[in-house]
């Protein structure tokens, strides 16, 4: 009986075998490849032939099983040859690799090529195996003799295929080199360009390999692997990136993986504006997706949109927490009518059940459970946007919420402005003060949470003294030394401000938000000009595409009374985020071109949405504009 059990097993083992898997085949695999490979001839049909092509190749899997890779490879190859079958000479050459042999898996590829010269697979193994083997020059004849042997309408695809061939070699610059030789003759494609503009940023020559997949996309607006490169790159020149995307999501409008990319990279630079046009997009395609309403509602507060941002996030909230009482107890309070049911995305991994203890609406994949922080997180956000509008009652609802046990100086810092709206301003005080103490961390926490409150009831001088007295612990922390000096600014401390901010610039020569600082104030103190707009751009080099770096730059350009080049500037910045001071200092540019009209309009959304904004208030006093 044990020959019998040893056959079985073979066979299973066979049927396993990459080259013999064929779906919905009712006899057993190897018997299925090597029939439909039999060719037509008379004296092929011999069973004695067949059962001996079957046995070369039962012999051969064994040998590969047992770890003698010389018997499997020559016996799989007599029955690749006898057979003229590409499965089993793909098998032949996964054999000779697995056993490290290079030049054995080569020369099956050579037999191969001479029974089927025409075939592009064989080809493709031959090119990937003279590159693993360093062997350029013969690598760049096989890709012509691979492109030539493509036909005309696959050709651009086998480029791209190409490319992750290329990008496997390990020396860059070598594999830079190969690539433009191998693919000069079909430069003009888009995706010769995209795969040369790959080589160059793996080589280190990013700037010029982003130019490169950006003139490919120009070329080719559907051409996925440039827009690509350009995410994955996007912090180079995210404004030509928007615009070349924007062609590129009108030619493939439903690529909802990519647009996602894009979402996560604009709001990596602060472009809040085309993130929250992209999440637009997404929601109405994918409205049962909970992330997506997070990260809207995130972005809707960032950019001072505090009711749509409320709606958001309590839209996240119904999708992940589907008949939570407590959600549905405030939802109705406030007189909305909850949403419309709709199936909830399912989630990598699944929760025993929804919270609140009610099923997902219809037969859903209950969505996964949130943590206590992450809830404390989104709760919080709902109470300031419903406090930004003036819903106390509201805000107070939605904090109370907040999981027991989480213990979040935000929490505390909350309840003191929700004290402050009732009046109780001292006790809101003592709240932030009794924050813990007792570690280092904390302290700082503390301190931190306290100069916001203390700007937030109108007491900068009180919030920067605040802050100064741990500049002896924290001062050698950048964001710290920071958040101090611009303190010191709010309190009309000017001198000071610049100062502290040089003091950082000392420190930390690569701190972008310094740099912007200092630059915009000299430029809006109409003092060393050619210095600011220096120091302007040292920081844009560090976060390029960045709006309020950029909109610090086209003013520090309308300073100089270069009005072209600053209303440019401006325009940029106010694209990527729709901001009330950036639309203030767009509307001063337009109205000194004498664009009135424009410029009366971008401020007053500018009033509108903000209607207490400091630098919007300034320029309808310097435009001589009041609107009703």
């Amino acid at each position: 009986m044990r020959p019998v059990v040893l056959a079985a097993s073979l066979l299973v083992a066979l049927a396993a075998a990459p080259w013999a898997r064929q779906a919905g085949a009712e006899s057993p695999t190897t018997v299925a490849a090597i029939t439909q490979s039999v060719p037509s001839r008379g004296v092929r049909d011999d069973a004695e032939q067949q059962a001996r092509w079957f046995y070369s190749t039962l012999t051969g899997e064994i040998a590969a099983l047992t770890g003698h890779s010389d018997t499997a490879y020559a016996e799989l190859l007599r029955a690749a040859r006898d057979m003229n079958s590409p499965q089993l000479f793909e098998r032949v050459v996964q054999v000779a690799l697995g056993a490290q042999h290079p030049e054995q898996a080569l020369a099956a590829v050579g037999v191969w090529l001479d029974l089927q010269p025409g075939s592009v697979r064989a080809q493709a193994w031959r090119v990937q195996l003279l590159l693993g083997m360093g062997r350029d020059s013969d690598a760049s004849s096989a890709v012509a003799r691979l492109l030539a042997m493509t036909p005309q309408p696959e050709r651009p695809e086998s480029i791209l295929a190409l490319g992750g061939m290329f990008e496997g070699m390990p020396d860059a610059a070598r594999a830079l080199a190969l690539t433009r030789r191998s693919l000069a003759p079909y430069a003009s494609l888009p995706q010769s360009q995209v795969v040369i503009a790959h080589m160059q940023v793996r080589a280190g020559d990013v700037s010029a390999g982003v130019a490169r997949a950006a003139g490919a996309l120009r070329a080719d607006p559907s051409l996925r692997a440039a827009a690509m490169l350009l995410l994955q790159h996007y912090q180079v020149d995210p404004v030509r990136a928007d615009k070349l995307l924007g062609g590129y999501f009108t030619a493939r409008p439903d690529d909802d993986s990519l647009r996602m990319i894009w979402v996560d990279a604009a709001t990596g630079q602060q472009r809040d504006s085309i993130a929250l046009a992209q999440c637009e997009v997404l929601a109405r395609h994918k409205p049962a997706l909970a992330q997506i309403w997070l990260i809207m509602g995130s972005l809707r507060q960032q950019l001072g949109q505090a009711r749509q941002a409320e709606r958001d996030l309590v839209r996240f909230l119904e999708l992940s927490m589907p008949g939570d009482a407590a959600l549905q107890r405030v939802i109705g309070q406030a007189g909305w009518v909850p949403a419309a049911e709709a199936p909830v995305a399912s989630s990598p991994r699944p929760a025993a059940s929804a919270p609140g203890g009610a099923a997902p609406a219809n037969g859903a994949a209950a969505p996964e459970a949130l943590s206590s922080q992450e809830l404390a997180r989104v709760y919080l956000a709902l109470s300031d946007t419903a406090l930004q509008q003036g819903a106390t009652a509201r805000a107070q609802q939605w904090l109370d919420l907040v999981p027991e046990g989480v213990h979040d100086p935000a929490v505390v810092l909350q309840r003191a402005k929700l004290l402050v709206a009732q009046g109780q301003v001292g006790a809101a005080l003592d709240l932030v003060r009794a924050l813990p103490r007792d570690t280092n961390a904390a302290r700082r926490q503390r301190l931190l949470a306290l100069a916001e409150l203390l700007q937030h009831v109108h007491e900068p001088r009180r919030a920067y003294s605040a802050l100064e007295s741990g500049m002896r612990a924290w001062g050698r922390q950048a964001d710290y030394a920071y958040e101090t000096a611009m303190a010191a600014g709010q309190a009309g401390m000017k001198g000071r401000m610049e100062a502290g901010l040089r003091r950082v610039i000392a420190a930390h020569p690569r701190y972008q938000p310094a740099l912007n600082a200092l630059g915009y104030t000299l430029a809006d103190q109409r003092r060393d000009l050619t210095q600011a707009r220096g120091l302007i751009e040292r920081a844009l080099r560090l976060s390029p595409g960045n709006p309020f770096v950029m909109d610090s730059l086209g003013w520090v350009e309308f300073r100089l009374g270069h009005l072209e080049r600053a209303q440019l500037l401006l325009e940029q910045a106010y694209d990527g985020r729709n901001d009330p001071a950036i639309a203030a200092h767009l509307a001063e540019v337009l109205w000194h071109r004498g664009r009135h009209q424009r410029a009366t309009e971008v401020l007053r959304q500018a009033w509108q949405a903000a209607p207490a904004d400091s630098g919007v208030l300034g320029a309808m006093r310097r435009l001589h504009l009041t609107f009703p």
